[in-house]
C-alpha cells in the first residue's frame, strides 16, 4: 500500500505531536451527552391545534352570549328611564296644574271667608296634613319604589286637596247667597 505523504509525516513526528496534552475540561466537553432532540409527531400536533380552535370557538361564543345579555340591560335601562322620564312629565303637568287650581281655590276661599279666622285654620291644619303625605310620597318616589303607584297617589293627593278647597268654597259660597238673600228680602 503507498502511503500519503501527510500520514508518513504524521508517523515520523509522532512524538512531536504528542507533548501537548489536553485539558480536562476538553475531555468534559466531549464526553457530555448531545441535547435531546424532541420529536414532535402529526398526532400530537393536531390535538393542540385542535384544542386552540375548541378555546377559541368557546371563548367566542361565552363573549357574544354576555355581550347579548349586556346589550338587553342597557336597552332595559334605556326603556325604564325614558318611561320614569315620561312619568316624571307627567307628574310635573299635575302639579303645574293642580299647583295653580289649588292656589286660585285659596285665594277665593280667604276672600269669600273674610275674618272667619277659624275657618282658615282648620284650612291650614288639612292643607299641612295633605302636604306632609305628599312629603311622604315624594320620599316614597325617591327610594324608586315602584313609580307609577308613587306618582299616582301624588296626583291623587293634589285631587284631594282641591275636592277639600272646592267643597269649602261651595259651602262659603252658599253661605253668601243664604246671607244676600236674607239681606235683599229684609231690604224689600
Amino acid at each position: 500500500m503507498k502511503q500519503d505523504k501527510l500520514e508518513k509525516f504524521i508517523r515520523e513526528n509522532r512524538e512531536q505531536f504528542d507533548i501537548y496534552e489536553p485539558g480536562a475540561e476538553l475531555w468534559d466537553g466531549i464526553n457530555k451527552p448531545a441535547p435531546k432532540t424532541i420529536r414532535l409527531n402529526w398526532k400530537t400536533i393536531a390535538l393542540r391545534v385542535a384544542a386552540v380552535i375548541v378555546i377559541f370557538v368557546a371563548s367566542w361564543v361565552i363573549h357574544d352570549m354576555v355581550q347579548k345579555d349586556d346589550n338587553n340591560i342597557t336597552e332595559n335601562k334605556i326603556r325604564i328611564e325614558n318611561e320614569d322620564v315620561g312619568q316624571v312629565n307627567v307628574l310635573m303637568e299635575a302639579e303645574m296644574f293642580y299647583t295653580s287650581q289649588i292656589n286660585t281655590a285659596r285665594d277665593e276661599i280667604i276672600m269669600l271667608s273674610g275674618n272667619n279666622k277659624g275657618l282658615l285654620d282648620d284650612l291650614n291644619t288639612d292643607m299641612v296634613e295633605l302636604d306632609e303625605v305628599f312629603e311622604d310620597l315624594k320620599n316614597d318616589l325617591k327610594d324608586n319604589s315602584d313609580n307609577e303607584e308613587v306618582i299616582g297617589a301624588m296626583i291623587q293627593n293634589y285631587r284631594i286637596k282641591l275636592e277639600v278647597l272646592e267643597e269649602i268654597l261651595m259651602q262659603l259660597k252658599k253661605s253668601k247667597n243664604l246671607e244676600n238673600d236674607k239681606n235683599d228680602s229684609d231690604e224689600i
